[in-house]
């Protein structure tokens, strides 16, 4: 770039037009054009806006972050609940049932009270709970409410 060459005569015209703007005052460029485009701000006025406009949004994005994190924790600790439901997990803690003996004596009292009809799928029954006697729980409670037998309720009771 040559003193004749285009680049160089707009880049001083540009850097004149600045020092012509800083001597009148107009807020060309450097602290001066600062406080003149800060609305009229002392300097001192001026970098505490700054300051304080910097911190506003440091915390919008911090509270914006902790936002995510809480929201990725909530969507972690549902897919976890939907595992387990897929699993076949329990959601609390395990209950110890009792002897399958015990639980076709009680089956079998339940259902010639309330579903007589029932006692010949009682074999049925049996083979296809076993082992998952919270869903038979579960079934019974929603098919006869307020009326569905605890196993372990009533085998604690038998015990004492």
């Amino acid at each position: 770039m040559g003193k004749g060459s285009n680049a160089s005569k707009i880049a001083r015209a540009r850097a004149d037009a600045a020092k012509r703007k800083q001597a009148e005052g107009k807020g060309g460029g450097g602290k001066a054009g600062m406080v003149q485009r800060r609305g009229g701000l002392n300097q001192e006025e001026a970098l505490a806006r700054a300051k304080a406009e910097r911190e506003a949004k440091m915390a919008k994005r911090a509270e914006k972050e902790a936002k995510r994190i809480a929201e990725e924790a909530k969507k972690a600790k549902l897919r976890e609940k939907e595992r387990a439901k897929a699993d076949g997990k329990p959601k609390g803690p395990e209950k110890a049932y009792p002897p399958a003996e015990f639980i076709r004596e009680t089956l079998e009292k339940f259902y010639t009270a309330n579903a007589p009809e029932k006692l010949g799928n009682l074999d049925k029954i049996m083979e296809k709970f076993a082992g998952k006697w919270p869903k038979l729980e579960a079934g019974l409670a929603k098919k006869f409410p307020g009326k569905a037998p605890d196993l372990c309720a009533l085998y604690a009771a038998s015990r004492k």
